[in-house]
């Protein structure tokens, strides 16, 4: 089997999350001009997040890219490893803070907020099949990868 088998599904289950990711983020910047979610707690945090996990799908393609590409680049496995990760963590991430913003939701904007929830799901349950890809494309490595570069994700970004 070539890289292809492997990498084809992952990108297939990021181009998914990536569009529920698309909708969410319109909707939380629609949530700006609804004077009941305007200040809620938790946007602003929440918005961010959801902007994370775009830069983060698109830090796995471009990964994917280069193995495709077979760039001579040492460290490509642990990139992939650590781009799919992070995902996984910025979308941990968004569940407290939705929680946040949808208690301040009123029957005129709970649709919103039960759309949003839906396409978090959606977001989650992609950037989870993605991962089960990696782990089947990296077999054991990915534990071993995978316990490399947790130290490096627990650096604060600025």
């Amino acid at each position: 089997m070539g890289i292809a088998h492997y990498l084809d599904p992952i990108e297939i289950a990021l181009d998914k999350g990536m569009a529920a990711k698309e909708v969410v983020c319109s909707i939380t910047t629609g949530f700006r001009s609804i004077p009941s979610l305007r200040n809620a707690p938790g946007l602003n945090p929440y918005h961010a997040t959801v902007a994370d996990i775009g830069y983060g799908f698109d830090a796995v393609r471009g990964t994917i890219q280069r193995l495709r590409n077979g760039e001579s680049i040492s460290l490509v496995k642990e990139m992939l490893v650590f781009d799919l990760d992070t995902l996984r963590i910025s979308e941990q991430q968004l569940k407290p803070n939705f929680y946040l913003v949808a208690k301040e939701a009123d029957a005129k904007t709970l649709y919103l907020i039960n759309t949003s929830q839906n396409l978090h799901q959606e977001m989650a349950d992609r950037i989870n099949e993605a991962i089960k890809y990696g782990k089947v494309f990296l077999g054991a490595e990915w534990v071993t990868i995978l316990n490399r570069v947790q130290t490096v994700q627990a650096i604060p970004r600025l």
